[in-house]
């Protein structure tokens, strides 16, 4: 049982963490590690991009069109494969990810609020 409620601990602090995320740079966590995964630069497919997030290919379907929504992706057509997509980064997209590099992001406040639970 004892570890359902550290769980729920881990829960909460990622959802905080999330929620100040949010506020300050104006996406999810998600859409950040789609960023992650396209920072080297190099075009990605939705598989790819799954396998890196670590989501089922529909929920990196739905962060792949709020990403491209945003101007920060851009979809082409496979060139090998008609059938498969491939995505880029924008220009608009290298530039969020140069601000994202610049940006502290102290995970020490998610932990400390694990710590503190115990």
């Amino acid at each position: 049982m004892e570890s359902i409620c550290q769980i729920k601990d881990i829960y909460k602090a990622l959802y905080s963490f999330e929620k100040e995320f949010v506020k300050k740079f104006d996406m999810t966590i998600n859409e950040a590690m789609l960023l992650c995964c396209m920072k080297d630069g190099k075009p990605h497919s939705a598989y790819e991009i799954a396998e890196f997030i670590g989501l089922s290919n529909s929920r990196v379907s739905k962060i792949i069109m709020s990403v491209e929504e945003k101007g920060w992706i851009i979809r082409e057509i496979g060139l090998e494969d008609k059938r498969k997509m491939i995505f880029s980064l924008s220009k608009e997209g290298e530039k969020v990810v140069r601000i994202m590099k610049k940006q502290p992001i102290h995970l020490d406040d998610v932990l400390s609020k694990l710590i503190k639970s115990e």
